[in-house]
């Protein structure tokens, strides 16, 4: 299999590498032209070609993680189970494709903007530059914002104040459950149990209840700025149309 999908031989990645760097500016890059393209009107088949595009990205990341790991025996239900944060994103991203929900829309702007933004500046990431994981965790969290704004612009949802609390009460809701997965098989999904062993900005927040009452204040620190954001990108659009 070589380094490419090898789960034992591969380079190890490093923080704000040359790969790491590369793949930071082709986000900004990519983001940058999805706001402008997305801010325009743009026609049905325009529309099909994002949202095929985009689903493919998300549907093949989650699909194929499961397959490499089941394939080179490393599948442990205290890791590969699709309930991390950036799989919930990445299902209630391509329902939200084909189907229009403002709650599960809230949910899924507040989470899948600075959290995968957040993940792709300090990664909890061991394979580095070329391994097949390094590909899949830099495209699926690129497409996982991409997929917000271009969702927040297709179906010009507005975002009322009551949408942050909306999305925070909901974050919680699911937390719970993850909890008790995480204290059945000893696992850490949501990262609930602590920051992950590599440096991540969660590294900063401390242990225990302290540790969960940061995660709690900075989600809504960041759900308000997402918020603001959020604000300005639907004014971009409303003057664009004009």
């Amino acid at each position: 299999m070589g380094i490419v999908f090898s789960p034992t031989d591969y380079n190890p990645f490093t923080l704000f590498s040359f790969s790491h760097i590369a793949m930071l500016f082709i986000f900004g890059l990519i983001f940058i032209a999805s706001v402008q393209l997305f801010s325009k009107n743009l026609t049905q088949k325009n529309h099909k070609v994002i949202v095929w595009s985009l689903t493919a990205i998300l549907l093949l990341s989650e699909l194929t993680y499961q397959i490499w790991s089941l394939s080179v025996g490393i599948w442990d239900a205290r890791y590969f189970i699709p309930i991390q944060l950036c799989s919930f994103s990445t299902f209630f991203g391509m329902y939200l494709l084909f189907r229009k929900s403002t709650y599960i829309f809230y949910f899924f702007f507040y989470v899948a903007f600075f959290p995968p933004v957040f993940a792709l500046l300090t990664p909890d990431l061991v394979y580095g530059f070329p391994h097949y994981f390094y590909w899949k965790f830099f495209f699926q969290h690129i497409a996982i914002p991409v997929t917000a704004i271009y969702l927040l612009y297709r179906d010009h949802t507005k975002l009322p104040v009551r949408s942050m609390f909306i999305a925070f009460l909901a974050l919680n809701a699911v937390a719970i459950p993850i909890g008790f997965v995480n204290s059945l098989l000893d696992a850490n999904y949501f990262f609930l149990a602590g920051p992950p062993v590599s440096d991540t900005a969660l590294s900063l927040f401390g242990e225990g209840w302290v540790y969960i009452l940061q995660l709690e204040a900075v989600a809504l620190i960041f759900f308000f700025l997402t918020f603001l954001i959020g604000k300005g990108l639907l004014k971009k659009k409303t003057n664009a149309l004009r």
